[in-house]
């Protein structure tokens, strides 16, 4: 039972939990996205080098010519969609994924039967090499395989003769078995690889007692928020008062759970891509394009919030508008530091809130 449940598993998700697939799910398109810009060109520049090569060459096989620049022309056509339109619609990679493997199946096939009188190379070493270029679920792969293998056979049995067909069908059929336990094998590795890298690079990028993005991250983007902007940049500063006094009365399992509610506050209000803990009990978040007007009804309603929990925030913010010019990010965030220190020391100036007193 725990085997046939492994198999499963690796034909279904390469070997990795149904859950970790589908967080790996942007990473998959975006490796599928850079490797088949690569592949797509290189594709053109194979089809119409071989398309030059068959009619200037009497002793290359000239019957092939138009097949080579149709090919040629549908490759370009896909490098186009992959240069100007999957950058802005991800979602639509996998498409141009199976129409280009789809493309070099149909080559394949489409060479041999103009060439019905000698067995078939090109359909076989597209059946081997198609299925390890991207990253897909290998239960996909299998099924492409031995559709391709399917098709491949019924149009040897009609184009084909005999003697020819019945090698051409044992070869399909046995390296496509091959292909299959390959790719198995194969995807699995890659999905396994690009698993570990994500989780090396989550470590690298989030706060983990918090589960928010962490100083490192923040530092690393910091320039990139100018070229995100089109309007405004909201930039707020919050520190946590009282951290290190409530680690010494209730212990430090009470600060870090404070810190954890602050941060998933902020994060829920601001989104987790632009939330960040830069230091011990400071947090920075940015709004790209928001509405400046309400930045001071949404702090109040974040500290209404921690107030009924019995925490304090001081709050600081500041706004940049692309009427104003560069964009200076470390000013930016100054300003709303600096505003922060201003409500902290208001906060700490009651009696109250004194530290000499609690």
């Amino acid at each position: 039972m725990q085997y046939s449940h492994k198999i499963k598993k690796l034909f279904l998700y390469a070997g990795v939990d149904k859950e970790e697939y589908n967080r790996l799910l942007p990473s998959i398109r975006e490796e599928n996205r850079l490797l088949l810009k690569v592949f797509s060109q290189l594709a053109v520049v194979m089809f119409f080098a071989l398309f030059i090569a068959s009619v200037i060459s009497t002793g290359f096989a000239s019957i092939n010519s138009p097949t080579y620049l149709v090919f040629g022309l549908i490759m370009l056509g896909v490098v186009m969609c992959t240069t100007l339109v999957l950058p802005k619609y991800p979602a639509y990679v996998m498409a141009f994924v199976y129409i280009f493997e789809t493309m070099l199946y149909v080559f394949g096939i489409h060479i041999s039967m103009l060439h019905a009188e000698k067995p078939a190379v090109s359909a076989v070493a597209f059946l081997l090499v198609s299925p390890l270029l991207f990253y897909d679920r290998p239960i996909r792969l299998s099924m492409q395989i031995a559709i391709v293998v399917a098709v491949f056979c019924i149009m040897v049995l009609y184009f084909k003769e005999p003697d020819v067909s019945q090698t051409d069908i044992w070869n399909m059929v046995t390296f496509g078995i091959l292909a299959v336990a390959t790719t198995v094998f194969i995807m699995s590795i890659k999905i396994r690889a690009l698993y570990q890298s994500s989780q090396i690079e989550y470590l690298s990028q989030t706060d983990l007692l918090t589960g928010i993005k962490n100083r490192n991250h923040y530092e690393n983007r910091l320039e990139e928020y100018p070229k995100m902007v089109t309007s405004n940049l909201i930039c707020v500063y919050a520190d946590v008062n009282g951290l290190h006094e409530m680690n010494n009365k209730e212990g430090h399992q009470a600060g870090d759970r404070m810190l954890r509610e602050v941060a998933g506050i902020l994060q829920e209000k601001f989104g987790p891509d632009h939330t960040y803990r830069i230091g011990g009990d400071e947090f920075v978040v940015f709004r790209i394009d928001g509405k400046p007007e309400n930045i001071s009804s949404e702090i109040e309603e974040i500290k209404e919030k921690l107030d009924k929990q019995g925490y304090h925030v001081a709050f600081g913010s500041s706004v940049y508008q692309v009427s104003e010019g560069k964009l200076e990010m470390y000013e930016l965030v100054k300003s709303a530091e600096n505003k922060m220190f201003a409500a902290k020391k208001e906060f700490y100036s009651e009696s109250e809130n004194d530290r000499e007193n609690r």
